[in-house]
This record gives C-alpha cells, structure tokens and sequence, in this order.
C-alpha cells in the first residue's frame, strides 16, 4: 500500500476502494507525449532539476479518465459518468502542516504570529522539501502538467503550472483553474506560479519545521508551492487562494471568500461566509447567472471569480434541493470519497463513513446559468453567512455600515465539518 494511503473497510453493495483493471535531459528539452491536435510548447522550468521521463501536458477530461482508471487504485466511473476518486489517508486540508517562506519581504508582509494562520519556515528547509518533492516526480514514468490561469479579470490573470503525480490531481486542476484556449497555451510563456504536487510522497517529519509527515510549503519569493503526503486535492486550490491573498492586495484588489451571482437586471449579490455556511448553494440560483461560487476579487472594475470551476460538497446532496449542482456530476466531474452501489454505481451522498467532507469539483460551465466570462459590476447586496449552532444570531438581520464591517472582520461561525483535518 502507497505511502499515506488507507484501506476502507467495504460495506455491503457499497465500493469505496478497487481498480477496475483487476476485477536525460533537462525539461527545457524534453519530448512529451503529444496531444493530437493540441499546441505543445516547451516547458521551462528553471533549476528545478527536473528529468522526468514523461510528461503529460494539458490531457482533455477523456484521456485523464483513462490514466485514473488504468494506473489510480480506487478511480471508477459512477453511474452519472463522474470520476470517483479517494484521496488517502487526508480528506481535508491540514493547516497546521502548511508553511511559509519567511524572509525579509515577506516578514514585513504577513502577518505572524499568534492567531496568524501564517506558519514560518525557512528557505533552507522549504529547498529541502523542495528536492524531495522533485526527486519523487524525476522518479516516476510519467508526471502531469497543467497550464492553466486563475481570475478572470484579464488585467489581473496570474498563468499557473501545475505539476503533479496524480491524473485525479491533474482533471482536479483542469477544472477548477481556467481553461486555456489553443492560441492562449500557445504563448503561455513562462508560468507566474508552479505547484509541484508530490500526492502521498511523505516529507521527512525530522526536517526542521515539520511535524509531521504532511506538509504543504510556499515560497513567495521563489514563486512556488509543494506538497508532500497529502493527496487531498483541495490543499491545491486553496494555495492558489493563499497566492491571491498575498498578490491582488498589492495591486489594490480585495480578494474574498465568498460566493457570487447577478440578476437579470445586472444587480449583483456575494455571499461571504466559511465552509459549509451555504455559498455554493446560495450563489447556486437557477433563477440567476452564476459568477462564482467560491473565490472572487473585487477592484475599481467590479467583480471577477479567481477560479474556473466550481467546488461543491455533497454530503446529504439531493436532485430536489440542489438541482444544478446535482446535474453537474457528470462525465468530467472529480468526485471525492463518495460511496456507491458497486452494480449500478449509483453514489451514496448520504453516507458521510469515509468522511463528512465529501466534495464534487466541475468545471463552471457545468451550471447551466453561468456568467461566461465570470466577471460582474459592483454587488448591490452583501450576504454574511453563519452556520450559527448556538442561536447566538437571529435568522435574518439587516446591519447598518458599522455592523456590516464588524461582522465581517469577526467571520462568526460554529465549528461545523468542514475542509479541515480533525474539524468537527
């Protein structure tokens, strides 16, 4: 069994595990398998000291699907032509195992310390994790690329390389970062920010920083992220995320975790709230064009999404409440850690066994009202979202200016399952 990986019990007339199968050179030069039809530019990469041996850049949704099936234990197809995929021992993201770079920028940049969600590492220890990420992936016969942009303002698009080991990682990424067009990849360039995704390769808990054999490590200066031992695909986004936390400040853009969505008079509302507090739903409206569900930037311009995609959970997910979204679990779809019927692949979103944070990832034209490209004018409403357990709030308040900024500074929220590890 692969490092980081674990075995789940089956219940009866219910799959979370199987394979359906069983039932030299600088990267600068590397040949790729080649995409029929499909620009491939040369990767470069710089003292990345990268030889893999294949490279698999930019596959469609139908040659992902075959790679998961043929090479991923526990990648089936679900009766709704989704990919089903298990993302390991981690099925949640692990805050406390991510770090960051402190240097002299960005020690007068972030904000450390206590209550800070910024963890400190060195740039000594992030070339160490660094190293054996890459040695990994240089080991492997193959590795997957991905070119892709985030946020759809095109003033403000940031080009991100996504390198990983995983072809459920790569068709994760193709969803939910923004697709490029043949000409775009064409004069891709150099990428403004590269992941490289080393799945459920462990780090060593022993380097100085670690604590344990997960971590996930950006560099701000370098322009980089790894992540070792952790295949839960969401540690991809939400550095990505952390990224536009740190870039669009700068350029004074806010950006915001919240859900988005525009009347047919152009009246835009956005929903901030934490996980599980209801912004997928909400901006999920039939009867209004989706911009965003999940991350947005809001600047001079008005509103654009970051992503190009949408990330659902689908604990208790039913055809009757959430119609759009039930719809959008279709082939291309990443389903994470769902259970199902092992005859008829019809998935169980009602059994939470293998984790309360079930998700779906698609891609955003999934949703038949979606505002392409993601951009809106300013919002007319602001919606603050609490999962409040305690009855501390009442149902519905209107808030004056002084309110609003209070409680959207505080994020009020119970602690409810949600994306993190030991959350409950």
């Amino acid at each position: 069994m692969a490092v980081g990986e674990t075995k789940v019990a089956q219940e009866e007339c219910k799959v979370v595990n199987g394979d359906p199968a069983s039932n030299k050179t600088k990267i600068d030069n590397l040949k790729r398998s080649h995409v029929p039809n499909h620009f491939t530019p040369t990767i470069c990469i710089s003292d990345s000291a990268s030889k893999f041996t294949k490279v698999l850049y930019n596959l469609t949704p139908a040659e992902l699907y075959e790679q998961a099936l043929q090479h991923e234990k526990g990648s089936l197809i679900t009766s709704t032509g989704a990919l089903a995929t298990l993302s390991g021992a981690k099925t949640g993201r692990c805050p406390k195992d991510k770090r960051v770079v402190k240097d002299e920028s960005t020690e007068q940049e972030l904000w450390w310390g206590n209550g800070s969600p910024n963890i400190e590492m060195d740039e000594q220890t992030f070339m160490v994790n660094r190293e054996t990420a890459v040695e990994y992936l240089n080991s492997l016969d193959k590795v997957f690329v991905n070119d892709q942009f985030i946020n759809w303002d095109p003033e403000n698009r940031i080009k991100v390389r996504i390198v990983s080991a995983k072809a459920y990682h790569s068709l994760f990424m193709h969803n939910m970062c923004i697709r490029p067009t043949p000409e775009e990849l064409e004069n891709f360039g150099t990428p403004d920010f590269t992941i490289y995704n080393a799945g459920q390769f462990p780090c060593n808990r022993y380097t100085h920083y670690m604590t344990s054999s997960t971590s996930v490590n950006i560099n701000l200066a370098r322009k980089e992220m790894v992540i070792l031992g952790t295949m839960y695909a969401g540690e991809m986004k939400k550095g990505l995320f952390s990224l536009m936390h740190y870039l669009m400040p700068k350029r004074r853009i806010l950006s915001l975790h919240s859900g988005c969505n525009m009347g047919k008079d152009g009246d835009v509302a956005i929903f901030f709230g934490l996980s599980g507090t209801g912004n997928t739903t909400l901006s999920t409206d039939h009867n209004r064009y989706l911009i965003g569900d999940d991350e947005h930037c809001w600047g001079d311009y008005g509103v654009s999404n970051i992503e190009g995609g949408c990330y659902a959970k689908c604990i208790d997910l039913s055809k009757e409440k959430e119609r759009d979204i039930w719809n959008a679990i279709k082939f291309g779809s990443v389903l994470e850690n769902v259970t199902f019927d092992k005859h008829t692949r019809e998935v169980d979103y009602s059994d939470g066994s293998i984790t309360e944070n079930t998700r779906v990832a698609y891609p955003i034209e999934y949703i038949p009202n979606a505002k392409i490209p993601c951009v809106g004018p300013h919002p007319k409403n602001v919606i603050l979202l609490a999962c409040d357990a305690f009855g501390v709030l009442p149902p519905v308040s209107k808030l004056n200016l002084a309110q609003t900024m209070y409680h959207f500074i505080s994020g009020y929220t119970a602690l409810v399952a949600g994306t993190e590890e030991a959350r409950v």
